[in-house]
């Protein structure tokens, strides 16, 4: 059974998406998440599916328009330091990149829905061709944006080249740009240090319990040695989330 080209096409479009956007997690790391709004949000990292002893997930497979930063919480107890350059840096990506995000929910809708349409219904070639040639001139506009802002957003040449392979040959790949340069950026503050000044105190508080979770769930198959530092590390946790529901 030989399937029509319009649905390889199709296949093919959602299929280098979903490829591009799958991402490896250890087990105490998370997502921060920003997007068109003000306020952050945190996304858990399931551990569903264990490859090569990290987490596969796919985050925000429906939201290409939202920012992601990767964060860890650690078990040992590290020296307080000032770390608000992260904090700094990772709001300034957030301003810089805020209007590529309406271009990016645009570029969504035209690529995943738009397209998908046209090619099922097989009109002429002409509202395929405005939406292909849209699509292209929305992506190398966006590109040209990141260039320009590209010490704002910490970007070197190397990943500048990178995006412009990913814009001029594979459009699946470019959709992910955002989520790209925001993953570009290494946050260094601990993760649950960083999570207390950007989150809000609910998503604060839900994020300490889904840690502790975690946790618990760690603490049956760890050694003697960390287990120990899981049980500090819980019982700081436990501390803290009490204090936060005050």
């Amino acid at each position: 059974m030989h399937l029509p080209l319009e649905i390889l096409i199709i296949i093919g479009l959602y299929g280098f998406y979903l490829y591009d956007s799958a991402r490896l997690y250890f087990f105490n790391e998370f997502n921060v998440t920003k997007g068109i709004r003000s306020s952050f949000k945190f996304q858990h990292v399931p551990k569903s599916f264990s490859f090569l002893s990290k987490y596969l997930f796919i985050p925000n497979m429906f939201f290409t328009h939202q920012l992601i930063f990767k964060c860890a919480w650690k078990i040992k107890q590290s020296i307080p330091s000032d770390q608000s350059a992260d904090v700094d840096s990772i709001l300034l990506i957030s301003k810089t990149l805020k209007p590529l995000q309406w271009i990016n929910m645009l570029l969504w809708l035209l690529m995943f829905v738009l397209l998908p349409v046209l090619l099922l219904i097989k009109l002429s070639y002409l509202p395929l061709a405005i939406t292909i040639i849209t699509i292209y001139i929305l992506n190398i506009s966006s590109l040209l944006f990141v260039i320009l802002k590209r010490k704002s957003l910490q970007l070197s040449w190397a990943k500048i080249f990178q995006f412009s392979l990913d814009v001029m040959l594979c459009p699946p790949f470019a959709l992910n740009l955002l989520r790209k340069i925001s993953l570009n950026y290494h946050v260094q503050m601990e993760g649950i240090a960083l999570a207390e000044k950007l989150l809000n105190s609910s998503d604060y508080q839900v994020l300490l319990e889904q840690i502790i979770l975690d946790i618990n769930h760690l603490k049956t198959s760890t050694n003697d040695k960390n287990l120990t530092q899981l049980l500090s590390k819980e019982q700081l946790l436990r501390s803290s989330l009490n204090a936060n529901k005050e």
